[in-house]
């Protein structure tokens, strides 16, 4: 795969910002035309085959390395087993897509992030940072497909399309390239966590802390993450305490999974563990 390099053809005119419904929306990449050189899969042990969520390279753009998630196409109806028992018919399924599509919470996560970092006036990172959304080609596609990442391009219709104003292209987000571990231990476990409650602070609920979501200390991906406003969170009641310390439960188990010699924790006790445990790893 190493070398591989094409040019993106002009798509259909997409909004600058997405998603397009109320709350946080990530900008477009700047390099949208720029060529991609795809050098190789980077996601781990699930490199010899896609993820849930798509599939991570490490790219070459304009003579800079990047890591590049491609996500999967989404069709609601693959979740409604969840979704449906929690909302009723007055939420607009754009509502639905928009917010748990994993691309477009991970576009509604960063949106929110940056925009809190422009508020604040400084340079915090409290995840890889994130330069925007990427629409990928024919060409890049077609790479993509020799390659065998699965994109599920059947799971995109008319019907959804028309739903979303997607115009069929891939979607993929583009992120700085961090090599080395993961970077969880007991000398970085207390930044962590002060970056998993800041981020809670936020309207930005991760739902996914483990360690192989972290690199070089910090969080990489928001593919399972609710941010504010949230139409399931809306539903599950806005002053549900319980929904909003996911992220701390499995904060607590993932320093005790790595048996990591610390005293900080996100919670003074376990007692909330068990009962938090399928919205945590929902």
């Amino acid at each position: 795969m190493a070398g591989k390099r094409c040019n993106r053809k002009r798509g259909v005119r997409r909004p600058s910002l997405l998603p397009p419904c109320q709350g946080p929306k990530l900008h477009a990449f700047e390099h949208q035309k720029a060529p991609i050189e795809w050098l190789e899969r980077i996601d781990g042990d699930r490199a010899s085959q896609s993820g849930p969520e798509g599939s991570v390279f490490k790219v070459r753009i304009k003579s800079r390395l990047y890591a590049l998630k491609v996500f999967k196409f989404f069709n609601p109806s693959d979740t409604s087993y969840y979704w449906e028992t929690v909302l009723d018919d007055s939420v607009p399924l754009s509502d639905v897509i928009f917010h748990t599509d994993p691309f477009y919470a991970e576009c509604r996560a960063y949106g929110r992030i940056k925009q809190a970092q422009g508020e604040r006036g400084d340079n915090q990172e409290l995840a890889v940072p994130c330069w925007g959304y990427l629409l990928l080609g024919k060409r890049d596609t077609q790479i993509l497909r020799e390659i065998g990442a699965e994109l599920d391009e059947e799971a995109i219709s008319d019907r959804l399309q028309g739903v979303t104003g997607e115009d069929g292209r891939v979607r993929a987000i583009v992120k700085d390239f961090v090599p080395g571990d993961a970077g969880v231990n007991a000398g970085s476990v207390r930044q962590i966590l002060r970056d998993i409650r800041a981020l809670n602070k936020l309207g930005v609920y991760v739902g996914d802390v483990r360690t192989d979501n972290f690199k070089a200390g910090k969080l990489v991906d928001f593919g399972l993450s609710f941010t504010e406003p949230h139409c399931i969170m809306e539903a599950l009641s806005l002053h549900d305490k319980d929904v909003r310390l996911g992220d701390l439960v499995m904060f607590d188990e993932m320093v005790a999974e790595e048996g990591l010699a610390t005293t900080v924790r996100a919670l003074p006790n376990r007692r909330y563990c068990s009962k938090l445990r399928s919205w945590a790893k929902r």
